[in-house]
């Protein structure tokens, strides 16, 4: 296999906007051919406080809400009570770990990823879900991340469809608030909650600017692609296993998704080598490919990309480097 260009068809070198959004509409549908779709509308409501509490800069409330069929998700929002309304937002997407939102707001785990807590300081409303499998969302008398419950019910979709579905829930909820404004909703995450959040903004374009942090990668190039199809455990899409067994292209690639999210603003971060996916190398030339994108829309400032040598972390430069480029985008 071999990294998918993005800036080529069966006609050629595309170098026009609009042979651009005819490939845009080729990635979204092999995409979804190959995530599934929702088994219903979506159908955000029941929005509820379950309770507050006034930490000093900021007041973090555990609301919960009800999507699709019925099931109920809880989230941390977090919203200075001094805040000059409406104010931009952020979706704070956690990575891979059992407490979920916690991590995320601050209540546990690594401090290095309490990145909603860190936006909560410098102003902005944050809203921090659990994404299915983690936190309050773990299934009855199953591990953290255990998606066999959730195949059982849904065979023809995909845990990326579910977090993607979700994501734009957990939209819905931040646009539903009046003192949310609604041109300034970004979205940020690390590993887990990073390619989540590639997805969110590729595909819901309320989202005005997005961080991602250890998400991207390259299924051609990826030593470890088999953990996106596993047999058991956490399976993020079930359909791509026969590709990857038989080292034949998947239907989409990563870098595909994510070069939909132009010309709105994205910053990617990834190191050089991460222990989640192994060698990375690669990005740097994946990277070029995004530039061209953006250049396409002559939108080149909206994109940014920085790699490090520092695994599969957030340490503090990539975070300040991360909160500045929402700044610019958001509070502008």
């Amino acid at each position: 296999m071999a990294i998918k260009q993005l800036l080529a068809d069966e006609n050629g070198v595309i170098q026009t906007v609009a042979r651009w959004e005819g490939q845009r509409a080729n990635i979204r549908a092999r995409l979804f051919d190959t995530i599934g779709a929702p088994p219903a509308p979506r159908n955000t409501r029941s929005i509820q406080i379950i309770s507050e509490e006034k930490l000093g800069a900021y007041v973090r409330s555990k609301i919960s809400y009800v999507v699709g069929e019925g099931e109920s998700i809880t989230a941390y929002l977090l919203h200075a009570e001094d805040l000059v309304t409406p104010a931009p937002a952020v979706l704070a997407l956690h990575q891979t770990v059992k407490y979920g939102k916690d991590e995320v707001v601050g209540l546990n785990g690594c401090a290095d990823f309490a990145y909603g807590h860190e936006l909560a300081m410098r102003g902005y409303i944050v809203l921090a879900p659990d994404h299915l499998t983690a936190g309050e969302r773990i299934y009855p008398g199953k591990d953290s991340f255990d998606s066999g419950p959730f195949y059982e019910r849904y065979p023809g979709w995909s845990m990326v469809g579910k977090n993607l579905e979700d994501s734009k829930s957990a939209i819905d909820v931040l646009c539903a608030l009046d003192d949310v404004d609604q041109e300034r909703i970004g979205v940020i995450g690390h590993s887990h909650g990073g390619h989540n959040a590639i997805f969110a903004a590729a595909l819901d374009e309320r989202i005005k600017a997005a961080v991602t942090n250890c998400g991207l990668s390259v299924f051609s190039e990826e030593k470890e692609r088999m953990e996106w199809s596993l047999e058991e455990g956490y399976i993020y899409i079930p359909k791509l296993r026969r590709y990857f067994l038989e080292n034949i292209d998947p239907p989409f690639d990563l870098h595909e998704v994510a070069a939909l999210i132009a010309p709105r603003p994205w910053l990617n971060i990834s190191s050089y080598f991460d222990k989640a996916y192994g060698n990375q190398t690669f990005l740097a030339e994946v990277g070029t490919q995004f530039y061209q994108v953006y250049n396409l829309y002559t939108a080149s400032r909206a994109f940014g990309y920085y790699m490090h040598g520092n695994d599969h972390s957030f340490p503090k430069s990539a975070r300040e480097l991360a909160y500045g480029w929402i700044d610019r985008w958001l509070k502008a």
